[in-house]
Formats: C-alpha cells, sequence, structure tokens
C-alpha cells in the first residue's frame, strides 16, 4: 500500500501531487557543497564511520515523534501538518517505516532533515553524548541504518542520480581514485532514464553529469519504489556518511562518473567499533 492510500483526508493527498520540478530538486545535485565532501587523507572517511557507528535510533516511535514535531529547523514548516500524519501513524502501529514515508513526501521535511544531516555529518569526529541523544536528524538517519525495520528495504546494484554543476565543482569529479563521502541522503533512481531526464537542461555555465553508483552494502541504500507514489521513479535512496570511489569519468553529453562503494563496515572496526551488524537484531 502507498503512502497515497493511507492517505485519509484530500488534505493529505495534496502532498503526494509531485510536480516536475520538485522531482527534479529531489533527483539531481545542484552545488556540491551540501551532499559532498572529498575526502582528503581520509579524514572524511573517519568522520563518516565515527557517525555511522555511534549515532542511535529514537528510543521508541513515541521519542521520534516528540522529537521531530520539536526540531527547530521544522518550527516553521508549513508542511508540519502533514508530516504529523506519518509520525501519528508510526506510534500508532508502532511501525518505523512511516518514518521513510515521511521522507518520500512532497514536502520542507526531506529537505530541511538533508540540510542539518549534512551541517552535522560535515563536522562530527568526537563524541558528543548531548548532541547524539537529542539531535534528531542523527537519530533519524541511524533509524533507518539501524533498525531491522528497513531490512526489507536494503538495496544492492547500480543507480544513477544527475547532477548540474559548475565547472569549478567538477574537478572534485574529474579524477579516477578520488574518495568523496555524502552528508546527505541521496535519490537515485534504479532506471538511468529517469535521472537523465532530470540532469538535461543545465543553465548557461553548468554542466550536465550522471553519477553511477556501485552499491555493494545492502544497509546503505533503500529501495522505497513499493511505498512510494511515484514507482515509475523507481527510487534508491542512498543513507548519509556512505564512502564513495571514483572509478571512472567519460566526457560526453552528459558527463558520466562511475562510484564504487567502499567497505565502511572495515572502517567502523579500524575504530573499534564491532557491533554495527548486531545492531541490525535489535528492536527498538
Amino acid at each position: 500500500m502507498t503512502p497515497a492510500d493511507e492517505a485519509a483526508t484530500s488534505e493529505i493527498k495534496l502532498l503526494f501531487r509531485r510536480r516536475p520540478e520538485e522531482a527534479q530538486a529531489r533527483f539531481i545535485s545542484t552545488g556540491h557543497n551540501v551532499e559532498w565532501q572529498k575526502s582528503a587523507a581520509g579524514r572524511a572517511v573517519k568522520i563518516a564511520a565515527h557517525n555511522l557507528a555511534y549515532c542511535n535510533p529514537f528510543e521508541n516511535m513515541t521519542t521520534a515523534y516528540q522529537s521531530i514535531v520539536q526540531a527547530i529547523e521544522l518550527r516553521d514548516s508549513k508542511d508540519m501538518n502533514q508530516i504529523k500524519y506519518f509520525l501519528d501513524k508510526a506510534c500508532e502501529t508502532n511501525d518505523a517505516s512511516y518514518l521513510l514515508r515521511a521522507y518520500t513526501a512532497e514536502t520542507d521535511f526531506y529537505r530541511r532533515l538533508n540540510i542539518r544531516s549534512a551541517q552535522l555529518n560535515a563536522r562530527r569526529g568526537h563524541p558528543d553524548p548531548n548532541l547524539y541523544l537529542k539531535e534528531w536528524s542523527l537519530a533519524y538517519n541511524a533509524q533507518l541504518i539501524k533498525d531491522p525495520t528497513f531490512q526489507r528495504f536494503h538495496w544492492t546494484g547500480k543507480t544513477y542520480r544527475g547532477m548540474i554543476i559548475t565547472e569549478f565543482e567538477l574537478q572534485l569529479y574529474n579524477r579516477v581514485g578520488n574518495g568523496i563521502v555524502n552528508h546527505a541522503f541521496l535519490s537515485t533512481s534504479k532506471d538511468r532514464e529517469v535521472a537523465l531526464s532530470f540532469a538535461s537542461s543545465p543553465s548557461p555555465g553548468e554542466i550536465s553529469v550522471i553519477c553511477v553508483y556501485t552499491i555493494t552494502q545492502d544497509w546503505s541504500a533503500l529501495d522505497i519504489e513499493k511505498i512510494s507514489e511515484y514507482p515509475e521513479e523507481r527510487e534508491v535512496l542512498i543513507v548519509p556518511n556512505m564512502h564513495f570511489r571514483i572509478t571512472k569519468f567519460t566526457k560526453g553529453n552528459p558527463i558520466e562518473v562511475e562510484l564504487q562503494e567502499e567497505n565502511m563496515q572495515e572502517a567502523m572496526n579500524e575504530m573499534g567499533y564491532l557491533g554495527f551488524t548486531d545492531a541490525l537484531t535489535k528492536d527498538y
């Protein structure tokens, strides 16, 4: 059953009418600053591994509701009533998958979550108990990674995302062997043509790029096609703090960049954190 099937009122159903420009904003990057960081000297990888290892999910769905509703970043969101619908359903059913459904809705929630995630994930690296216990965006990220509820969405394979960037920004991607870490969720598509359609109209001075991600750790990407109101988009959601290596750069229109996922479990093990896989068997 899709989120629209769950919707009980016409007000809620309105949020599922995604306009083309909204879909484009979800599936393309228009600048690397929010989403990416070059992993110079391995520091970005260590920060990402730290965030993956030590961020914890919400204690329960009631805590999730309270943390998200009270988040400063969301207080002026005009879409909060729509997000509360999904949070209410999560509490009523004790089903964490409604948190993922909230992300798929075309509201401010996913945009503000990604901005907040990028801000925090880019600079973390040392334990801060107060932040890790109270920060809603980090708990949300951890929920989708560590909660066994989401195992049915786990996915591996090739997926695609468009970028519209400047010549200067392209320098981060035109060197085979460079490592890149994403600080926010990335909406990608299993269908190359979908990604191409969203990245086909750059403005003067900008370049179209198609990124091809090879996902090898199933917990690092979620196949949300079956719960999306837009199954034709064939969306796969890559979670924050994943490390990719550029393996191929091909000039053309668009330029194509191939990225291979690196093993983040090994990076966490090197930090002395051995319990990530075990966390997938816990009940939250």
